[in-house]
């Protein structure tokens, strides 16, 4: 790759097509370009001498085409990256083909004449160079290989594959590893057994040690809860078996519960909440501090009964492939009642690349978190280049800023956004010092903002361009409303967002963290209590689901009614 070259030539060419393989590539490019606008011109000055007197007119137009036929010859040729003996020929060849237009010039009009030895010399001598030209592009490669700028990139790709070998080889070793550890684990319990033998031996044997013997199974049991929950830790680590349920009971009252995959509640809210986004935060701060959190052995406390609440065990929904009117495959989540209740939003090519995408639902629904826009929220995700960036939503689904730039890790983008929160409600615009808004105009004549800090360094940008002036003013103006009180959405691999549509009905749609929309509630309701409740049917009910394949196309899209009357 180009990585030391910040010309002119070259950073444009990697701003418009990405980024070169060598420097060859990009003045094989402007070589082409400039050649085809000579010759370009010439053909032009050309049709515009056919007329009489126009004799000088049609000497630079022979003139122009014959450089700019050349010089494009050479531009493909040097973009090819071949070696320096084959680029010295094809400069060569161009040299001779200017050298025949240098003495068309000596000749034309006085001695130029069709069929005279005149024409016909620097015909031949033009004719030369081509062939040149067009000899290094194909016999070179041949006989004289790649330029050792290409070659130098095609092994740093072979250094790069080997990386990721030696990754892969380094994420089998700590597998290996952790299960060294639960070995070990293993190992402490046995000696732990053994030693609560010895411990109620001694107790026997001896009365006068009791208290001490007491002391000692206590702290036994606590050393063994302890080895338990980091057993648990670590299997939690690797894969999760449990799905949080935010639901409303019977009072219309909001809770928050942890359904085992077998069906089995591990834990409740144990107080009601009175909105769902209270619930979720309450639900949010139980997965923040559980898995460090300290163990306290009270031995009088009676524990009370663990509360049981029935969760369907069997899908009552299946999904649906089917080809729409452009014969593309589709899915639809279906429960056994008719109605749908979640669909795709693209169509695919193949009924393989429809399967693959209700598999990502299945898996992505079930742990996915709620995105509460209110009336905006800051996400911070991954994107596909495995880089972490923050963008600020508004809850119809509008993305007001972002990032701009990706981060190593995922908190520097956090530390990012916090001082994006800092400083853009107070921030000017155009002004001459400090954080400032400047705006500005594209190359595409669209107007755009970017939030700089006093040293000039870029902190956010608008992600968009707008039609006109007072369209950018009012998104700034929406940015320093919205971007202090946000909230922070932490995305993992899915997030669920119900947000409000133009039409005020309320929605749900499950994002990837790439940003792609892996499925719909595909209608609108009334409430955002109906959409969650919606949700909540689709994470019940999909995971599990079969996937059947309709005979004939469907016309039926994902309007269909999304039973609300549904049994809970």
């Amino acid at each position: 790759m180009v990585e030391s070259e910040t010309g002119r030539l070259v950073s444009t060419y990697r701003e418009r097509f990405g980024e070169p393989f060598t420097t060859d590539e990009v003045y094989g490019y402007w070589l082409f370009v400039a050649g085809t606008i000579v010759a370009i011109v010439g053909m032009a000055l050309f049709l515009t001498s056919m007329g009489a007197g126009q004799t000088g007119t049609r000497g630079i137009a022979y003139l122009f085409a014959g450089i700019g036929l050349a010089t494009a010859f050479a531009g493909l040729v040097v973009g090819q990256s071949f070696h320096r003996n084959a680029k010295r020929l094809v400069y060569v060849g161009l040299v001779v083909c200017l050298a025949a237009m240098a003495w068309f010039l000596t000749v034309f009009p006085q001695q130029w004449a069709l069929g005279s030895g005149t024409a016909r010399g620097v015909v031949a001598v033009y004719t030369v160079g081509l062939a040149l030209i067009t000899l290094s592009g194909a016999l070179a490669p041949i006989s004289v290989g790649q330029s050792r700028a290409r070659q130098a990139v095609e092994e740093q790709l072979v250094d790069a594959r080997a990386d990721d070998e030696a990754d892969d080889r380094r994420i089998e070793e700590l597998e290996a590893a952790v299960a060294e550890r639960d070995d070990r684990i293993a190992a402490l319990e046995s000696d732990l057994e053994e030693s609560r033998a010895e411990t109620a031996a001694a107790e026997t044997a001896a009365e006068t040690a009791s208290e001490e013997s007491a002391a000692a199974r206590t702290e036994t049991a606590s050393v063994r809860d302890d080895l338990n929950a980091a057993a648990s830790h670590v299997n939690a680590l690797s894969k999760s078996s449990a799905t949080f349920d935010v639901y409303r009971d019977k009072s219309g009252k909001w809770r928050w519960r942890l359904v085992h995959r077998n069906g089995n509640i591990i834990a409740t809210s144990g107080e009601s909440y009175s909105s769902d986004r209270t619930a979720r935060r309450g639900m949010r701060s139980v997965k923040r501090n559980s898995l460090g959190a300290a163990v306290v052995w009270q031995r009088d406390e009676e524990e009370p009964e663990p509360i049981v609440e029935p969760v369907a065990e069997e899908p009552s929904a299946r999904f649906q492939l089917y080809r729409d009117g452009d014969d593309e495959y589709r899915w639809r989540l279906r429960h056994d009642n008719g109605n749908t209740i979640a669909a795709g939003t693209r169509g695919f090519s193949s009924k393989r690349g429809a399967t693959d995408g209700v598999a990502t639902v299945q898996s992505s629904i079930g742990p996915a978190d709620y995105l509460e826009f209110d009336p905006a929220g800051i996400e911070v995700y991954e994107d596909a280049a495995g880089e972490f960036r923050w963008r600020l939503v508004h809850r119809n689904g509008n993305i007001l800023s972002d990032s701009g730039e990706g981060y190593a890790n995922r908190s520097n983008a956090r530390r990012a956004a916090d001082r994006f929160q800092e400083v853009a409600g107070d921030a000017g615009v155009d002004a001459d010092s400090g954080v400032r808004f400047e705006t500005y105009e594209d190359a595409a004549a669209e107007h755009r903002w970017r939030l700089v800090a006093a040293n000039g360094e870029a902190i956010a940008d608008s992600g968009e361009g707008y039609s006109s002036r007072s369209a950018l003013t009012d998104a700034v103006d929406r940015v320093r409303e919205y971007a202090p009180e946000a909230d922070r959405l932490t995305m993992t691999t899915a997030a669920v967002e119900v947000y409000e549509d133009a039409g005020g009905e309320f929605r749900w749609r499950l994002r990837h963290r790439n940003g792609t929309i892996l499925g719909t509630s595909g209608e609108g309701y009334t409430s955002r209590s109906k959409a969650l409740d919606a949700v909540n049917r689709v994470k019940r009910h999909a995971p599990n689901a079969p996937v059947e394949e309709e005979d004939e196309a469907s016309e039926e899209g994902s309007g269909d009614e999304t039973g609300d009357d549904e049994d809970e």
